[in-house]
């Protein structure tokens, strides 16, 4: 048992003795001891702590002798040594005893850990829901083969793919949990039930890599509903329903002009060679549109803006047409990147939740190797074989590689030793993060459904941009996904949090239509929940960063070339999919790969 006091969580042991799971004792008292301390590291772990965090161990032994000593400290020497070779060297106390409460026990242990403001160790299952508190970490050097920058899916696939390498790893990672743009979260109102509030679908036929993962860890999937007419909003503010096969607007023959053209020119471009895409269209989407004869038609330009904005939330006047286009190549085509079913990017979703794949490889690493709560303050090479990562707990990490798994405009919150070079400086300072944010609106029926609805509403003026239904009929969980981003989701952010709220309720409303009883059913939600991508620490935006005009074809290879023993992944680096989590994965695995090479020449 423990018990947890304060603000700063001063976690205290019961007293901790050698009765086994299944109710045996041991009979040596070196036996005992080794038993207790085993059951002391199991209460530890359960209550979010490590050796490491212990400040205070307290011994009752039954009829000390100086002789039993050498067991003693063997032992709790080994306890409180981790696999890196840091000590840890708390306060002790024995105390003689002539018996303890239970009459098989000759020896019991008691702990103190302290918890403070470092960092501690993930564990498994409990940081998807909630989050835990956080245990302090001694500042001292701890040694590995390879630090990983970054818990999100790239960098906890690296991580996985060097310990099958026989390489040892430790993962850093700023915030409270793992799964960086993915969020997972149980319903207050249906704890059975899970809800993305970030990454969602993942596509059996076209993302093999992020499916297979599925496959192994034995995690069900669930496709997508694809049943109804869904709700547009155009440019004039007028609202059409249609089946998904109808135009939506008096102007659909110049918006499939547009999307035809943005296919063909998609489809041209070399997404691993960045210096063949032709100079005149290097511009901005906002100009590229211009260049094709359709700026002048407002239906065009409001679907090219919901696009960008939908896709990596900016507006066409800030992304590089070359990045765009390269984007959607990437993504295999328009079509895939807006539908559903068995070709779309929304074609499954996790029955688990998204979280649960990369908490499945994280729970294959060993214990203590992914650490929250550590945001790296800096990264000094020293040598060809030896870098030196600082959090801002004092932690001093040692490795013989880095591998960079956050988004790139991220990297200026890192001292670098020496600096970066000029041209992945340039790059970072480019890149932008996506504005964007999600909501997740539950009700207590698919009311939608019942009327032939889809659930996916869209709108050029918001401030719901877009939305699925991400309903889980077997949990009885009815929820809608709405999406707010590029500029609605700016001007909707600096709205109070509960006139946020209000402005997607009313919008929805509206959709549907103000006087229809169908409004007030929008408005009866049973349970609201947020995440504005663009305000989280660490993270700066979603659903990944974009590059302006000319920018891919002048820094599109220095995204990945590495810098001395410092590599990079994450999910922008990815050739395909990026912003994606088949991209993330994908660009963990190559970074992996890059390190394992280096390092097998250099062993």
């Amino acid at each position: 048992m423990v018990s947890v006091e304060g603000s700063g969580r001063t976690i205290r042991t019961s007293g901790q003795v050698a009765q086994r799971s299944d109710g045996t004792w041991p009979s040596s008292m070196a036996e005992q001891i080794q038993q207790a301390v085993t059951n002391l590291e199991t209460v530890l772990k359960a209550a979010g702590a490590f050796p490491r965090d212990i400040v205070h161990l307290r011994f009752y032994v039954v009829d000390w002798d100086i002789s039993k000593a050498n067991d003693l400290v063997t032992t709790i020497l080994a306890l409180l040594t981790d696999k890196y070779g840091a000590t840890n060297t708390p306060l002790t106390t024995l105390v003689p005893v002539t018996k303890l409460a239970f009459p098989e026990a000759s020896f019991e242990i008691e702990a103190i850990a302290s918890a403070g403001n470092a960092s501690r160790p993930w564990i498994p299952d409990r940081d998807m829901i909630h989050k835990a508190s956080i245990s302090a970490v001694s500042t001292t050097t701890v040694e590995t083969d390879v630090i990983v920058v970054g818990g999100g899916f790239s960098g906890v696939m690296a991580a996985y793919e060097l310990n099958q390498a026989g390489y040892s790893v430790i993962v850093l990672e700023a915030k409270h949990r793992i799964g960086g743009r993915s969020r997972s979260q149980r319903l207050k109102t249906n704890p059975d039930a899970i809800v993305e509030l970030g990454a969602t679908w993942i596509n059996e036929k076209t993302q093999p890599t992020i499916y297979a993962l599925t496959k192994r860890f034995g995690l069900k999937t669930e496709a997508q509903h694809t049943e109804g007419d869904q709700i547009y909003q155009g440019y004039d503010g007028k609202i059409y329903r249609c089946d998904m096969n109808q135009n939506h607007n008096e102007n659909a023959q110049h918006v499939q002009k547009f999307v035809n053209l943005l296919d063909e020119a998609a489809e041209k471009c070399n997404i691993r060679t960045f210096d063949e895409f032709p100079e005149a269209e290097d511009v901005t989407m906002a100009e590229w549109v211009a260049q094709k004869g359709l700026a002048d038609n407002p239906a065009v330009t409001a679907t090219c803006r919901l696009l960008c904005s939908a896709v990596v939330g900016r507006e066409p006047e800030e992304i590089g047409a070359h990045y765009f286009l390269d984007y959607i190549k990437s993504s295999y085509g328009y079509v895939s990147v807006v539908s559903e079913g068995d070709e779309g990017a929304q074609s499954l979703k996790i029955k688990t939740g998204t979280s649960s794949i990369v908490d499945a490889l994280a729970n294959t690493l060993p214990s203590g190797s992914v650490m929250l709560h550590s945001p790296v303050d800096s990264i000094s090479q020293y040598t060809d074989n030896e870098v030196h990562v600082t959090t801002s707990s004092g932690t001093i990490y040692k490795a013989k590689k880095v591998i960079m798994a956050i988004p790139t405009n991220t990297y200026v919150n890192i001292q670098f030793t020496p600096p970066l070079p000029s041209a992945k400086k340039a790059l970072v300072t480019r890149t932008k993060p996506g504005v964007y944010a999600k909501a997740i609106l539950t009700y207590s029926s698919p009311w939608w459904r019942e009327v032939g609805l889809l659930g996916k509403f869209e709108s050029v003026i918001g401030p719901i941009c877009f939305s699925w239904d991400v309903s889980d009929i077997s949990k009885k969980q009815y929820s809608l996904a709405i999406f707010v981003a590029g500029r609605v989701a700016t001007e909707w952010h600096k709205l109070d949090e509960l006139a946020r709220e209000e402005a997607i309720i009313e919008h929805l409303a509206t959709l549907v239509g103000e006087t229809s009883s169908l409004a007030d059913k929008a408005r009866n939600i049973l349970e609201f929940n947020m995440v504005e991508w663009t305000k989280e620490e660490y993270i700066g935006g979603a659903p990944t960063s974009v590059l302006g005009p000319g920018m891919l074809k002048k820094y599109g290879a220095v995204l990945r070339e590495p810098v001395g023993n410092i590599h990079f992944g994450g999910g922008e680096t990815a050739y395909e999919w990026k912003g994606y989590m088949e991209g993330a994965i994908t660009a963990g695995q190559r970074a992996a790969k890059e390190v394992v090479d280096r390092l097998a020449t250099q062993d």
